[in-house]
């Protein structure tokens, strides 16, 4: 196949798009190989020919839309062309080496890398995401590029996510609030972010993103009033002391002013805020000077002054924020940068790129810049496990951070809301492990204590103390829970396989055998081997946790005849006990004699998604699965069972229920009818009256 051949019926329609990416690319970079360009949307062309998105629009719109925001980005040539090829191999009959023959084994590796990102591993969900995250940090360490073309596509994807089914539009958003989103900052895209931020509200809380969209227009034409006239205060006072500053005023994207109306419990109405002033000038001694004048105009709002000049961003992001209590009343949020500092924001890492070196750079940069991609590279090491993987690495992308100092002064980044436990950990697991105490500003506090922007931490340790399980309630960075997990993890494994152990005796006895015999030698090893285990301590560890049934122990053990007339009398003696009833609705994958119960903390309903545990009296406990004391228990994936909601059942299920209503004579009864009038029950009921905070 050649590349460089027309395609009938689809150049003509879309070679003005064609021209305007070689245009866009040539405008920043006017040496640039734009026939690979060309060649690129040719082959893509061709070999998505008959292709149609769900919206009926040609599968060509998605690469070449893609190829546009990277070209937007003002990346290399490579990457655009990769991201016009970026489906092909794993979408079409084209193949890496076809890819490689025409482009060259740049383009090829950066291809390959989105295709193995793509393709689905293991069967559940969890397992699936996890393995793609998990291939996307491979390629991210080999090459960057990667994972920027990836953002690419899962912009352009959520551009048109309308156009698929409520749950995928739910799922898909989600994963991208809590993988992408944060991706991106860390980056330093900006650009990115803010849109993406902007369509995860618009697909995951629809109505508070309409209500923003309706009510933005008039608000922000009020403000912008205000803008104009402080941007001429401003450079009234600039101009003398010879400070060429641009003024500009900007509007807070959507999520943005969704959140401070979350933090804040306000309306929209009171978010004035809404618009903020951007000042861009040539020097960062000119931004403190500006600082100074704008602190004399207005009165600054104490404990909001953030310089991040100083004190760089974990995105390597800088500028100045300042809030003042200012014009005609209202408070006014500045951003005080350089213009090559408002260029790295938007840009990121793009902002560093070297085209006619390509995207190198030294190793002492790189270490500075990504040594969160260390960390998941890391993770992706240490962690077998989906859930916990999935776990830490959203915990280490999350950028809210503080900067705390070691007795030495050195300074550390640690996640807002970390605990004296997490700063340890951060020092050394060995100093985690031995952590008794903690003095915080020299005062002596508990390691349940939240650390604070700037704190001066100092350690006190025993050579007696060992991780404790209650850490993991204050314990926020994934080093520290992941640490404290591993400690707890080979404890527990130690006390099942022993506890396994003894119920292999037990089991022996009951059945007239010897139960020293059973559970030694080589024994031991043919009873593991008949039940499908290689290592018989693993073996012993599920009896322990009750993973390994022990009527299929007694199966193997025994001859089958005697095998049988042993149940016949247990099931005749069953028969006369009384027997708890277990949840009703739950399956539990592979297993029908053991105890299942729903936990009163969250009470699951048909339709939660769930999770379930092994509990110490060998019963399962299923949890919601974003039940808060599920961090705590998910500890070892060995106590872990997959459970599911039986179809087939049905009957009354205990739940929760809150009512947020306007104190008025009738209201509590209205409620009772309406509950009543569906057949259920009120089991017990709590009311509170009052102001609304």
């Amino acid at each position: 196949m050649s590349p460089g051949a027309a395609v009938p019926g689809v150049w003509d329609r879309a070679m003005l798009r064609c021209d305007d990416l070689i245009e866009s690319v040539l405008a920043y970079q006017p040496a640039a190989d734009v026939d690979m360009i060309r060649r690129g949307y040719v082959f893509t062309a061709k070999v998505h020919r008959g292709q149609t998105r769900l919206s009926g629009e040609p599968y060509l719109h998605h690469p070449l839309e893609v190829a546009g925001i990277l070209a937007g980005l003002q990346l290399d040539v490579p990457t655009v062309v990769a991201g016009l090829l970026h489906d092909t191999v794993e979408d079409t009959h084209a193949t890496r080496e076809e890819v490689e023959e025409y482009f060259g084994p740049e383009v090829a590796s950066l291809v390959e890398g989105m295709t193995k990102i793509n393709i689905l591993g293991p069967a559940s969900r969890e397992d699936r995401q996890a393995g793609n995250i998990r291939k996307m940090i491979l390629a991210m360490a080999h090459d960057i590029r990667v994972v920027l073309i990836k953002l690419a596509d899962r912009l352009h994807n959520m551009r048109t996510l309308e156009h698929l089914p409520r749950p995928k539009q739910v799922r898909i958003a989600r994963e991208t609030r809590e993988i992408y989103v944060p991706m991106a900052h860390r980056l330093g895209l900006g650009v990115l972010c803010r849109e993406l931020e902007d369509l995860c509200l618009r697909f995951l809380e629809p109505e508070a993103h309409r209500e923003i969209v309706e009510k933005l227009p008039s608000l922000r034409e009020t403000l912008e009033a205000h803008a104009r006239e402080i941007a001429v205060l401003i450079r009234e006072k600039a101009e003398p002391l010879g400070i060429g500053a641009s003024v500009e005023p900007r509007c807070h994207h959507l999520y943005g002013i969704h959140r401070r109306m979350q933090e804040r419990g306000i309306p929209m109405e009171r978010v004035f805020d809404v618009i903020r002033i951007r000042v861009l000038t040539e020097r960062v001694i000119d931004c403190y000077t500006l600082l100074g004048i704008i602190h004399n105009l207005w009165k600054p709002v104490p404990g909001r002054f953030q310089d991040y000049i100083g004190v760089p961003r974990n995105d390597r992001y800088q500028s100045l924020h300042t809030l003042v209590m200012g014009h005609k009343g209202h408070p006014v949020r500045f951003q005080l940068l350089t213009r090559e500092m408002h260029r790295r924001a938007e840009r990121g890492i793009t902002a560093h790129w070297r085209y006619q070196k390509g995207p190198r750079e030294s190793s002492a940069q790189r270490a500075e810049r990504f040594d969160w991609l260390d960390s998941l590279r890391n993770w992706q090491e240490e962690l077998t496990d989906s859930r916990e993987f999935l776990t830490s690495v959203k915990q280490d992308l999350y950028t809210d951070v503080i900067y705390v100092f070691t007795p030495k002064g050195e300074v550390r980044e640690l996640l807002k809301g970390a605990s004296p436990i997490d700063f340890a950990y951060n020092i050394h697991t060995e100093v985690g492990s031995r952590a008794v105490g903690c003095r915080v500003n020299g005062q002596e506090v508990s390691l349940d204590f939240t650390l604070r922007n700037g704190d001066a931490v100092e350690i006190l340790t025993s050579p007696d103390q060992t991780p404790q399980r209650d850490w993991l309630r204050f314990a926020k960075t994934p080093k520290a829970r992941t640490r404290i997990k591993e400690w707890l993890r080979i404890q527990e494994r130690e006390r099942s396989t022993a506890f396994g152990r003894d119920l292999l005796r037990e089991t022996a006895a009951k059945y007239g055998l010897d139960p020293e015999a059973v559970v030694s030698g080589a024994a031991l090893e043919e009873l593991a081997r008949k039940v499908g285990y290689h290592d018989p301590d693993k073996f012993l560890e599920h009896v322990g946790y009750g993973k390994v049934s022990l009527l299929l122990v007694a199966e193997k053990l025994l001859p089958a005849k005697e095998y049988k007339r042993f149940r016949r009398r247990e099931k005749r003696l069953r028969r006369k006990e009384p027997r708890g009833e277990p949840a009703s609705g739950i399956r539990v994958r592979g297993r029908d004699d053991i105890f299942v119960h729903l936990a009163s903390c969250c009470t699951p309903v048909p339709g939660d998604r769930i999770i379930a545990f092994i509990g110490e009296k060998r019963g399962v406990t299923v949890h919601e699965i974003d039940c808060p004391l599920v961090q705590e228990l998910d500890v070892n994936p060995e106590r872990r069972i997959e459970v599911a909601w039986d179809p087939e059942a049905g009957g009354p299920r205990p739940v929760r229920i809150r009512v947020r209503a306007e104190d008025k004579p009738g209201v509590l009864a209205d409620i009772c009818s309406v509950i009543t009038a569906h057949r259920a029950n009120i089991g017990r009921s709590q009311i509170v009256t009052g102001d609304e905070k």
